[in-house]
């Protein structure tokens, strides 16, 4: 059982300028051994799969991007298109701070959706097949040495309901279930790094809390699209390109516990194109 494949989001804290863009194709390598319940329970119900996963951010304009996503997942039960998203990315205001760097504040919203019909209650589901629309507030200090410390902050409503089809499957098994709809979640990410001519890396921390929502019962029936999910991740990226413009990338990301999600260990590699400079 997976319920959690996201990394840290598609959403930073740097534009690419008007005319610009990046495409960045990746391979996941995704493993979990265990399963994190409600009240700090831990269950044995490990999980492998892949992701291929596609990135492109586009600059509309100096202050404004667009950016999109898709991902398809390989299970041993089956595989197929998942989830991707839209979003726009705008930065309304940036100050210099004389001798102590830059400070960018960013705004960003859009839509993630399922790519595919995919089924959320069937053993080994690609996902939850959430419809979500986030909110995005981005604060980005970048220091005269070149480091910077990234402060993303966020919430996000899902508009996905249950099918009422699984909902009756559900009550054949349970009368007395009780359907309660996917919950809202927020999101805090801390990220430091260091861009280079040639290289960047950072490393980061991210929470997901979900305060609603329903909660993994073991040989019990039940839908996990409503799930309330909450995790905490760490994780980090490193990028080199000989020319400072195509190059490649090596990311990892652990969950390391919380509510309702898989313990994922992830393992990336892809590369990035950068089109229009």
């Amino acid at each position: 059982m997976a319920i959690s494949l996201r990394a840290q989001g598609p959403l930073d804290g740097y534009l690419k300028g008007k005319g610009v863009l990046d495409l960045a194709p990746s391979f996941s390598f995704n493993s979990a051994r265990n399963f994190a319940g409600a009240g700090g329970q831990t269950y044995p119900l490990a999980y492998k799969g892949n992701m291929l996963s596609l990135f492109a951010e586009y600059g509309l304009g100096q202050r404004i991007d667009l950016v999109a996503t898709a991902a398809y997942v390989f299970t041993p039960q089956r595989s197929g298109l998942q989830d991707g998203g839209l979003f726009v990315k705008y930065r309304p205001w940036r100050r210099s701070l004389s001798g102590a760097g830059t400070l960018n504040v960013l705004v960003a919203s859009g839509l993630a959706f399922p790519l595919s019909n995919y089924e959320p209650a069937l053993t080994g589901a690609l996902g939850q097949k959430a419809l979500i629309a986030p909110a995005r507030l981005i604060v980005q200090w970048e220091t005269p040495p070149g480091i910077f410390l990234n402060l993303t902050g966020g919430y996000n409503w899902r508009f996905d309901r249950l099918r009422g089809a699984d909902i009756a499957r559900i009550r054949q098994l349970r009368p007395d279930y009780e359907a309660v709809p996917p919950a809202d979640f927020a999101t805090l990410l801390a990220k430091i790094g260091f861009p280079a001519a040639r290289f960047y890396a950072d490393a980061w921390l991210e929470w997901q809390w979900t305060q609603a929502g329903t909660d993994y019962q073991p040989d019990t029936p039940d839908l996990p699209q409503a799930y309330g999910v909450s995790y905490t991740q760490v994780g980090g990226t490193f990028f080199y390109s000989e020319s400072g413009k195509n190059g490649v990338y090596f990311s990892g990301g652990y969950i390391l516990g919380g509510r309702n999600t898989s313990r994922i260990l992830r393992l990336t590699a892809g590369l990035v194109l950068k089109l229009g400079q």
